[in-house]
């Protein structure tokens, strides 16, 4: 025997579509329609909405470091493993913005929740050649290095400077230079942007052709050259200071010159990069 409810049921009629609040029947008399069985599940499921699909994809996307993508699911509030999480302290890119290096080349996504500040920077960094395993610690900084082929016009105005140093909101420290240098034998002149803050250093070289990705790594080898032989023969003078056995016997001629210069004449450093 059926009911007046079971009954309406059977002929395809539900309440729960006519008085709100009824509650809505579990018996079905045939299949119920696919619309139907799929709208129940997104109601009894967790909804998952476009953006939250797009944000994971690009987190996929994105969020490979040193080659070990970073394992986690969507809505887990628990990683299956640890991957590389960082930046404890403010970051030259805040929040809302996602940024990668694929094939050398830098790639920046913007979102709604970015502020002003980082679509800035974010807009200069994007489509920069990053000059790979060639970051150095100097002066305390980790500094690392990008070169734009094309002219810094468009970027000067998004920073609204043209030459010197501003803060922005973030705090980031921001420098821009038009160095004259000797490459070639010519005289030419670049432009370099400057985002620093803390102790991390972001140095942005401009050309007008693709040479100046291999000038500037010329470049950039030549500073850490220089740099690697000045610690050296500094670390050699403290020890002649001290007292203390150096790298070499030096003669009282020598020693006298490594004292007073810090370096002696006729010897030259090796280095390895």
């Amino acid at each position: 025997f059926l009911d007046v409810k079971s009954w309406l049921v059977m002929f395809g009629f539900q309440l729960s579509n006519i008085i709100p609040g009824f509650p809505r029947a579990k018996m079905y008399f045939v299949s119920p329609p696919y619309e139907l069985s799929e709208s129940q599940a997104c109601e009894n499921g967790q909804l998952i909405t476009g953006v939250q699909q797009t944000t994971e994809r690009h987190n996929q996307a994105f969020m490979a470091l040193e080659g070990q993508v970073i394992s986690k699911r969507l809505h887990a509030s628990v990683r299956e493993k640890a991957g590389h999480w960082f930046a404890t302290t403010t970051p030259i890119i805040g929040k809302g913005i996602m940024f990668a290096v694929k094939e050398g080349r830098v790639t920046t996504g913007i979102s709604s929740i970015a502020t002003d500040d980082s679509r800035k920077i974010a807009s200069v960094l994007n489509s920069a050649h990053y000059l790979e395993k060639m970051h150095y610690s100097i002066e305390g900084k980790d500094t690392h290095y990008f070169v734009k082929i094309g002219s810094a016009d468009s970027d000067l105005v998004t920073l609204a400077m043209t030459s010197g140093r501003k803060v922005l909101d973030s705090g980031v420290n921001v420098t821009v230079s038009q160095p004259t240098l000797l490459v070639s034998g010519r005289t030419r002149r670049f432009t370099n942007i400057e985002f620093q803050y803390s102790t991390l250093l972001i140095n942005i070289r401009y050309g007008l052709t693709p040479d100046t990705l291999d000038e500037e790594k010329a470049r950039v080898l030549d500073q850490a050259r220089q740099r690697a032989l000045g610690s050296a023969w500094a670390k050699e003078q403290q020890k002649a200071r001290d007292g203390r056995e150096g790298s070499r016997v030096w003669t009282d001629g020598e020693k006298q010159q490594l004292l007073n210069t810090g370096r002696v004449q006729g010897y030259e450093g090796y280095y390895v990069l």
